[in-house]
């Protein structure tokens, strides 16, 4: 299962036994993810680690996504796509902390790409915009923790290669 909907006000904390305990509130928004989905949700994240350009390609595929599998990569990572190839290849996933001019670049590809973007959200499966929504949440969470913003992209990995790794 995935809790679509992780904005503060539905992610509490309690303590239990003297350990924090994560409680999930607002239970609306929940999505299981059919199994093959999920797989190919996780090998595109693998291979968005690890810079694989075949398996990015062959994944967005699955998803419905071939001409736009760029543009797929960027909206899952909040990066531009040459830079999370770069990143990949050199092996630091470290991001840097986002400045008022990268806001505005941002800001400007959606404008410039608006329409590829609305066609890309029409063609992937229905699981992938509640997905997108949670990696949005979760990305403003780890900035008003004062996480790294690398932080998601490596726990998505990790998590992906774990269910890969799980599922065979």
């Amino acid at each position: 299962f995935v809790h679509c909907d992780p904005h503060p006000a539905n992610v509490l904390l309690r303590e239990e036994n003297n350990k924090p305990v994560v409680v999930l509130v607002d239970h609306g928004l929940y999505k299981q993810l059919d199994n093959d989905f999920r797989l190919t949700y996780a090998k595109l994240w693998k291979s968005l680690m690890v810079a694989d350009l075949h398996g990015i390609k062959t994944s967005c595929h699955e998803l419905g996504i071939d001409e736009m599998y760029q543009l797929l990569a960027a909206m899952l990572t909040s990066r531009p796509f040459d830079e999370i190839i770069e990143r990949s290849k050199s092996g630091s996933f470290a991001a840097k902390e986002k400045t008022g001019g990268d806001k505005a670049m941002i800001r400007g590809y959606a404008q410039r790409y608006l329409r590829e973007i609305i066609d890309m959200l029409d063609a992937v499966p229905r699981q992938m915009l509640l997905l997108f929504k949670m990696n949005d949440c979760l990305r403003h969470i780890d900035h008003d923790l004062g996480s790294s913003p690398t932080n998601s992209l490596v726990v998505a990995g990790t998590y992906a290669t774990k269910a890969l790794y799980d599922e065979h």
